[in-house]
């Protein structure tokens, strides 16, 4: 009988599959070793998984009764439910298999789970999790041992109702309102988190060259449902009691906020417990036409921006720093408390959309990334006073001298194009290793 690849060699092959998930189901079934490293890598981030598709085909009509869902992809409700329903019974059965067996939630035929499949989870998004409870409610819609369910789940975890209200204008889509339960039952077993996100621009899935499904994205119709859907996931994210939950944050590596609402508390809370995370994602942004003035709304970012900078200041070695949608006042906060806790570590920054006042408030603090290596700035704005400074300012002179940045970009907008080649052109003096490029 031929040996067995070692199990470094087979964890680099099963690394290559990350994202398919019909090849990494198949590793299960070649062997024991194969099973193990797909089994890490399959839980690792089910939920991510569960909303990738394998075949995206907009010549196939989309399977759904739903007149509301477009073509986008040949997934279909029933598909997305059925499997949902797995992966949250999976975690329910952890800790609570022989009352789901005796209540006939599952099959008696079912065996326990071969794993604690918590030990695995190392990324998870607030926003997959909400739409597979979305999807996993769907399931049991019409199940005879629905209400069964519901008061096992409501003595275990004090789960109250998680249908909306009879006055919700919208049966196609569950608030999130009463999910914090099952939020509190991951968090609270959940010891082995990396990656913490609530990513609502789909950045993570940019990055793995990933489109979401779309019935991950169907709560994001429109632009105020998308506000209100953010909004109260925060408020629920907001309310924790975080001792009892602490322990899953502790040895985050990766955060990732590109939500619209106040992050205030969550941040605050994250300050105080973790300490490692090298690499932030975040954004600072209000829709003033929903929730506040525009005055109000630049103090109340001014003062969720004042929060992540202690929580800035709070890490160790933060590598990666990219900000969304933020004012000139948000931005001088953020780059202070990079400039007096980050300096040395920093290694990528980037910024998208935001609004540059001023060009001397960007470059002075810029200076300070000695060991920076790529920049970017992605369709920004740039404000009345970017003009007041002396265009002759030799910048070199002033200490902005960038040796290491090895990546420059500056993507304009087409109002902003002249301000945008005059940013382009100062750092360029300054950073020897472009000329090189």
């Amino acid at each position: 009988m031929p040996k067995s690849f070692p199990p470094e060699i087979i964890r680099l092959f099963v690394l290559y599959l990350k994202d398919d998930k019909e090849s990494l189901h198949s590793c299960l079934l070649v062997s024991r070793d194969w099973c193990r490293e797909a089994v890490y890598l399959l839980w690792r981030r089910p939920f991510y998984l569960l909303y990738t598709c394998d075949n995206t085909n907009l010549s196939v009509p989309l399977q759904s009764t739903n007149p509301k869902l477009t073509n986008d992809c040949d997934c279909s409700e029933a598909q997305k439910s059925e499997v949902a329903n797995l992966l949250m019974n999976t975690y329910y059965s952890i800790n609570y298999y022989d009352e789901m067996v005796k209540e006939g939630i599952i099959d008696t035929k079912s065996r326990n789970t071969l794993f604690n499949y918590f030990e695995f989870l190392n990324e998870l998004d607030l926003h997959e999790l909400s739409s597979a409870i979305r999807d996993w409610i769907n399931y049991w819609e019409n199940s005879d041992n629905k209400i069964r369910l519901l008061n096992l789940l409501n003595s275990k975890f004090n789960l109250n109702s998680i249908y909306p209200p009879d006055d919700y204008d919208d049966d196609d889509d569950y608030t999130p309102l009463t999910f914090k339960s099952i939020y509190r039952y991951f968090f609270t077993y959940s010891s082995e988190l990396k990656l913490f996100s609530f990513d609502a621009k789909f950045i993570l899935r940019k990055t793995n060259n990933n489109n979401p499904c779309f019935f991950l994205k169907v709560t994001k119709r429109d632009y105020f449902q998308a506000f209100r859907h953010d909004q109260i996931l925060l408020n629920q994210l907001n309310e924790f009691n975080f001792p009892e939950i602490k322990q899953s944050f502790t040895n985050l590596t990766e955060l990732v906020f590109t939500a619209r609402g106040d992050k205030s508390t969550i941040f605050s809370l994250l300050s105080q417990i973790c300490h490692n995370i090298q690499k932030m994602i975040i954004t600072i942004e209000y829709d003033c036409s929903i929730i506040c003035t525009p005055l109000i709304e630049k103090d109340e970012t001014l003062e969720e921006s004042k929060v992540l900078a202690s929580l800035i200041k709070s890490q160790h070695n933060l590598i990666y720093f990219e900000l969304f949608d933020t004012h000139q006042e948000d931005l001088s906060e953020i780059l202070k408390a990079l400039k007096e806790s980050q300096h040395n570590s920093l290694k990528t920054l980037i910024f998208n959309y935001i609004v540059i006042d001023n060009n001397d408030d960007v470059l002075i603090y810029l200076k300070y990334f000695q060991n920076l290596q790529e920049l970017r700035f992605n369709k920004c704005n740039y404000g009345r006073n970017w003009k007041m400074v002396d265009e002759k300012k030799n910048y070199y002179e002033e200490g902005l001298w960038l040796p290491n940045l090895k990546c420059l970009q500056i993507d304009y907008k087409d109002a902003y194009k002249e301000e945008s080649e005059e940013l382009s052109s100062i750092l360029f003096g300054c950073s020897p290793l472009l000329n090189e490029i």
